[in-house]
């Protein structure tokens, strides 16, 4: 059997990795000497609520090598299983290279690992399409090989309201040339090759939405899509509605940005995923 482990920067809510057979490791996000494990003690909701009005700014850690050999452990249970363990981009957390010590005291061959190169939305697309590959009987070697390979059709764009938190938790990468030009106006960013960088500066929010649908037009066709937001659902409501115009055959999944990437993102903030075909 092939099992699919992913992190919790995916966002997945529980009741869709337990609909898809997804195991998530959780990572931690701490208030001072409070800890939490990412989207099992601390819902997107309560923190956000906690971002906003307390004083204490968040941090955050990867799981241990220790956490990631207890769930290889669970999964691998007979010959004929294995993992694909798909997880956030190595340059953005440490949680791959945890997932990689774990792997190797393992047969060779059981554990294929997967650097998304992403997160959130566009790590929460390669794992669906991964899911779909296992349903749809390819065998190991087929599966985790499509994994690796589609993540290059995956991208990801995010409408910040603000550059000060993923400042504040050093992930800020190539967008650090923005700081200090944002009087008045919202970044707009991607990601290059796993790192954040900048896209564009736009002067009001409604253009940084329209100028994601423009960019998202050549990418098409679409697999799919995944429309997440900070803390703000209106945001939500807003993409979505010019998602539907500009790909009315693509589906689009609706989330939220959980703890973890919430406390680089910060509130107010949307970001839509893609998948190309």
């Amino acid at each position: 059997m092939i099992h699919i482990v992913t992190d919790s920067t995916s966002d997945f809510t529980q009741a869709q990795a337990e609909e898809l057979g997804v195991t998530i490791v959780p990572l931690v996000v701490r208030f001072g000497d409070e800890q939490f494990r990412d989207g099992v003690d601390l819902t997107a909701d309560a923190f956000y609520r906690r971002l906003t009005t307390g004083r204490t700014h968040p941090s955050t850690s990867q799981p241990s090598p220790e956490e990631f050999s207890a769930v290889y452990e669970s999964l691998l249970r007979s010959r004929d299983d294995s993992v694909l363990s798909i997880h956030i981009s190595g340059k953005l957390s440490g949680t791959l290279q945890s997932a990689h010590i774990a792997a190797q005291q393992f047969d060779a061959g059981r554990i294929h690992l997967v650097d998304s190169e992403t997160v959130s939305g566009g790590l929460q697309l390669l794992v669906r399409a991964a899911v779909e590959d296992v349903r749809a009987g390819h065998d190991f070697e087929t599966v985790s090989g499509t994994a690796t390979r589609r993540r290059s059709r995956v991208g990801l764009y995010v409408l910040l309201d603000t550059l000060t938190y993923l400042h504040r938790g050093g992930r800020i990468g190539r967008a650090q040339a923005m700081l200090g030009s944002l009087l008045n106006v919202k970044p707009l960013l991607t990601t290059d090759h796993g790192e954040v960088a900048p896209q564009a500066r736009v002067r009001s929010r409604n253009r940084g939405l329209d100028m994601i649908v423009d960019l998202l037009r050549p990418r098409a066709p679409l697999r799919a899509l995944a429309a997440f937001h900070a803390g703000a659902p209106e945001l939500v409501d807003q993409i979505c509605t010019r998602l539907a115009a500009a790909f009315p055959d693509t589906e689009v999944i609706v989330g939220q940005v959980g703890p973890v990437v919430g406390t680089y993102a910060g509130p107010g903030g949307i970001g839509v995923a893609y998948l190309a075909r």
